[in-house]
């Protein structure tokens, strides 16, 4: 089967995924997107690419990697994570799915990275990941993410001035929120709460992710999402309304 891959390179898991198909000599698509990559907001350069590889041949399969939004070129999605409107979840990450259509088995390293991005810190801890090799993934992740050294001296100050109640905590990111501050919190918190005072998104971190992706339903102007296990997942929400606002910190503090 000749194929094409698209990847957005905006985590640890889409370098280990790439990392993965060059071993294996597939055809790879690189955007450049961050979180929240889509089919739609591909660049122009990729559409060429891609459009060329399936003149030259016509019945290669295109594949995207975690790209939101109706597919194109009749492409096949790779993915675990639920969107508004289109549930993709899958007990699987991205990784594994792509091992297994290479047929291909993860190192020791690679199956961390998909626990970390299935479900966190904890999902790593749990699968017996040492100290030592979660501060690696994580800090691969962060990395990919686009999180730079000011973007990690900008947490310890976002942090500083946290709002706290009992163990949820509110964190304002005027210069934008990243994984750097949620990292740095891990183990003090139940419940997080980040506002992104750059992008306007708003994530939740915690066990009722599902209720918070619900209550977003039509009051926003940007995309929902939700992803992670069940005690520790996010959900995030894309400028919401005012109205929205409200009804999420309400939700939050209760």
């Amino acid at each position: 089967m000749i194929r094409i891959w698209i990847i957005p390179v905006n985590d640890g898991e889409a370098i280990e995924i790439r990392n993965l198909l060059a071993d294996a000599d597939e055809r790879i698509a690189t955007t450049r997107q961050a979180w929240g990559a889509t089919w739609q907001r591909l660049e122009p350069g990729v559409v060429v690419e891609i459009e060329k590889f399936l003149s030259e041949t016509p019945d290669a399969e295109v594949i995207g990697v975690e790209l939101g939004g109706p597919a194109r070129w009749g492409g096949k999605n790779i993915d675990h994570h639920c969107y508004q409107g289109d549930d993709r979840s899958n007990p699987k990450s991205s990784l594994e799915q792509v091992a297994d259509l290479l047929g291909v088995k993860l190192s020791r390293f690679q199956l961390f990275v998909a626990e970390n991005d299935k479900g966190w810190i904890p999902a790593m801890e749990k699968a017996g990941a040492h100290p030592d090799e979660i501060k690696i993934v994580r800090a691969q992740d962060r990395l990919a993410q686009g999180v730079m050294p000011d973007d990690e001296a900008q947490a310890v100050r976002d942090i500083a001035s946290a709002e706290w109640r009992g163990k949820k905590v509110l964190i304002r990111c005027p210069m934008g929120a990243s994984s750097a501050h949620t990292d740095r919190l891990y183990g003090q918190y139940d419940e997080a709460l980040t506002i992104d005072g750059v992008s306007g998104k708003w994530i939740y971190f915690g066990s009722r992710h599902q209720k918070f992706y619900t209550l977003t339903e039509g009051g926003a102007e940007g995309a929902r999402w939700v992803g992670g296990q069940p005690e520790s997942g996010y959900s995030g929400v894309e400028r919401p309304l005012e109205l929205t606002q409200e009804v999420i910190l309400k939700f939050f503090w209760e």
